[in-house]
């Protein structure tokens, strides 16, 4: 069957894990890679290379939020979880249905936080994924 749709606009999402309300995303990227290794043996006449595990890494970009007086911070805070936790990307044709997403337990590090005199804020971070199991990754094709 031939690709008659293809993903453009603005209508793709991230669901983030429980307690990571603390900002709204309004950019990713994400990079699904896999480690190349080089099995050739002694007999072997030619080189012989297999590939690893799918990796995911990318980096998250959006405004921060804080929570209300009676919700404690640490619930609120992408940027205060210390081990893996379930992040999924979606991607849209602006149809209104998820056509792809890339989905894994991710860790999430390396935050920078932006101000600047017009009244923008914002906040980036990295994340990678987190255990030993390769993300899901489900495209309508």
């Amino acid at each position: 069957m031939p690709i008659t749709t293809y993903l453009c606009g603005n209508d793709g999402s991230v669901t983030l894990p429980a307690g990571g309300e603390g900002m709204q995303i309004r950019t990713f990227a994400a990079t699904l890679s896999r480690v190349e290794s080089e099995v050739t043996g002694c007999s072997d006449t030619g080189r012989r290379r297999r590939l690893g595990m799918l990796d995911l890494t990318g980096a998250l970009t959006g405004v921060p939020g804080i929570g209300s007086a009676t919700t404690s911070a640490a619930t609120q805070c992408i940027f205060l979880q210390t081990s893996t936790a379930a992040l999924t990307l979606n991607l849209s044709d602006g149809s209104g249905t998820s056509d792809a997403k890339i989905s894994a337990n991710c860790i999430f590090n390396g935050f920078a936080f932006n101000v600047d005199k017009t009244g923008d804020n914002t906040i980036t971070c990295n994340f990678s994924n987190g255990d030993g199991t390769a993300p899901v990754v489900t495209w309508l094709v």
